[in-house]
């Protein structure tokens, strides 16, 4: 406000010099009237380029192998049938016992009757006899065992959210300061 009613009273007297120059008077002070440009200033500033965003991935299972015993044949018990077992044993057995008796025999042409021992009389007589009996022995068979191999999961499916973070940049940038403006500047005393 101060400044225009300057730069008025300046237009003012700048505007009644020459009637005093025409008239004679003596010049004082000389103004004349300049354009002052805008003024500008770059500045730095941090622009956002990209927000920050989240987003969700997923995550598919990841399966695996592993190997498994596993039994095949379980342990069991089975019968066998046994035949029983014989052998031939020999022996000696008593036909006749040893004896005395009375015989006649011819003796010179004479029958006497003479005493006769006899010896005991023995016979070998072979005969089967059971050493073994027959029947049903017990067997007991180990299990078997094999392997497999079966999937499995490793890490089940899951979901997690990532975050990305916002993206800035920094920029100069040339703003104005102050507008363009007509000014009174002083002139040498001496006005030509």
């Amino acid at each position: 406000m101060r400044q225009s009613v300057f730069a008025a009273g300046l237009a003012v007297a700048v505007m009644t010099v020459p009637t005093f120059v025409f008239a004679g008077g003596n010049v004082r002070s000389c103004y004349e009237q300049v354009v002052v440009p805008a003024a500008y200033q770059t500045v730095q500033k941090t622009v956002l380029v990209k927000p920050a965003t989240q987003r969700v991935v997923h995550t598919e299972p990841v399966y695996g192998y592993r190997t498994r015993q596993v039994v095949v044949q379980p342990e069991r018990i089975t019968y066998r049938t046994v035949a029983p077992v014989y052998q031939t044993r020999h022996d000696r057995v008593l036909v006749r016992p040893a004896s005395v008796g009375w015989e006649y025999q011819m003796r010179k042409g004479r029958k006497v009757l003479c005493k006769v021992e006899h010896p005991a009389v023995y016979q070998t007589v072979a005969r089967t006899v059971l050493v073994k009996p027959g029947g049903k022995v017990a067997v007991r068979q180990a299990a078997i065992y094999g392997t497999v191999q079966e999937k499995v999961v490793i890490h089940p499916a899951g979901r997690h959210v990532v975050t990305e973070p916002a993206i800035y940049k920094t920029v100069h940038q040339k703003v104005k300061v102050s507008e363009a403006r007509t000014a009174w500047r002083p002139v040498s005393a001496r006005c030509r």
